[in-house]
């Protein structure tokens, strides 16, 4: 299979047995599909091309499924394709992806593609960011030495075990037009999750990765020229904080704040990033991923039936659920952000387990459209992880 080839998808539609809406499977739940990473501008502006990676006989590879005709276009090809890193531009006519230590840029008409960086020898990248113009991205380097080798099948004992090797890392600030990139901060510490704030490329946002018990805390920022490396709040041992994203307009990060003890309080919560000055929004469900739409009006969560963090959750544990007959809270939930509502959207059903060959293939990472009209999720309830959409214009919604 080459760059350019076409499949075709047939969309199936059921109702939600549970809240009554339209769901429609994008996917065939016979071939592994999920979107890209829940931040990520996945969508053209109109909402009708999506950004997603399947499994078929060259392995993984992206492709451009067109949401109006169920058409499939191959964008790459061969090994070590960033299978969830991949972003539209904001004008639409080009994709960002990863391939090996490649960053490039690709014409998403002609697919001819640039390299705009290369990370060195001795490290690996990731975990990309993209300024609102598409003229800056961060991204975390790890040196290869310093991480422990990943042990065969598709787990989470890597997750703990880089986290306590305190591997060095570094953020690298890339300017994509002058194909130059520059250190911006550097640590024994695992970093993730760039992502520059809208309406200031001066700014990162990042993590602290690893176990909410093992870390020292999540949430961090830093100026590009490696000053004012901050952490935005203390975190106990017996705390989550889950997953953390830029508003569009930049005013704030939001994130969900979820005990693990005493009265095991869950709320979604903003803080102003130059104040460090926290507010609560609302008391949610337990989401392990949730972000807003591009006007901030509404949220999306994906809640999580098990008190086990999905790092925890084991074959075992889910079977035990399945075997009980009891619907836990794995749904997808529309959270009104003005009146600081939330209502079940559909049932997700996913697994959550690291059982397809990446740890998070079966996580559901809901997200809109860029057009704001649609809700997009993953879930292997019905095989392979698929793709599904739920519109917002129908009634009742």
């Amino acid at each position: 299979m080459a760059k350019g080839q076409e499949f075709q998808s047939i969309f199936t539609e059921y109702q939600d047995p549970y809240t009554g809406v339209t769901v429609r499977r994008l996917t065939d739940p016979s071939i592994l599909s999920h979107h890209m990473y829940f931040y990520n501008r996945m969508t053209t502006s109109d909402g009708k091309k999506l950004l997603i990676c399947q499994v078929r006989e060259e392995g993984r590879q992206l492709y451009v499924l067109n949401l109006d005709t169920g058409k499939i276009r191959q964008i790459t090809e061969g090994e070590q394709v960033g299978q969830d890193s991949a972003m539209f531009s904001a004008d639409d006519n080009y994709i960002f992806y990863q391939q090996g230590t490649r960053f490039y840029r690709m014409d998403a008409e002609t697919l001819e593609a640039e390299c705009f960086y290369e990370t060195p020898d001795g490290w690996s990248g990731g975990s990309p960011g993209m300024s609102d113009d598409n003229r800056f991205m961060s991204i975390v380097e790890c040196r290869n030495d310093s991480v422990p080798k990943r042990k065969s099948g598709a787990n989470w004992n890597f997750f703990a075990e880089t986290c306590l090797a305190k591997p060095h890392c570094r953020i690298m600030y890339i300017d994509v037009e002058n194909r130059t990139g520059h250190v911006v901060l550097e640590d024994d510490c695992w970093f993730g999750h760039t992502q520059i704030r809208p309406g200031d490329p001066d700014t990162i946002m990042f993590c602290h990765e690893g176990p909410y018990d093992l870390i020292d805390a999540r949430l961090w920022l830093v100026q590009k020229d490696g000053q004012n490396y901050r952490c935005c709040r203390e975190q106990p041992s017996d705390l989550i904080l889950t997953h953390e994203f830029w508003l569009p307009d930049g005013s704030k990060l939001a994130y969900v704040y979820r005990e693990t003890t005493g009265e095991k309080t869950e709320n979604i919560r903003m803080m102003d990033p130059v104040t460090l000055e926290e507010e609560i929004l609302m008391p949610c469900s337990p989401f392990a991923h949730f972000i807003c739409d591009k006007k901030n009006e509404f949220m999306v969560g994906d809640a999580q039936s098990s008190d086990l963090p999905i790092h925890l959750l084991t074959e075992e544990d889910r079977k035990r659920m399945k075997e009980s007959g009891e619907i836990g809270n794995d749904f997808i939930y529309l959270i009104d952000v003005k009146n600081r509502t939330e209502r079940k959207l559909c049932y997700h059903g996913t697994s959550w387990l690291a059982v397809h060959g990446n740890p998070q293939d079966s996580h559901p990472h809901p997200c809109f459209s860029e057009d704001n009209r649609t809700v997009l999720f993953v879930s292997d309830r019905e095989g392979l992880p698929c793709i599904y959409q739920v519109c917002l214009d129908q009634p009742g919604l």
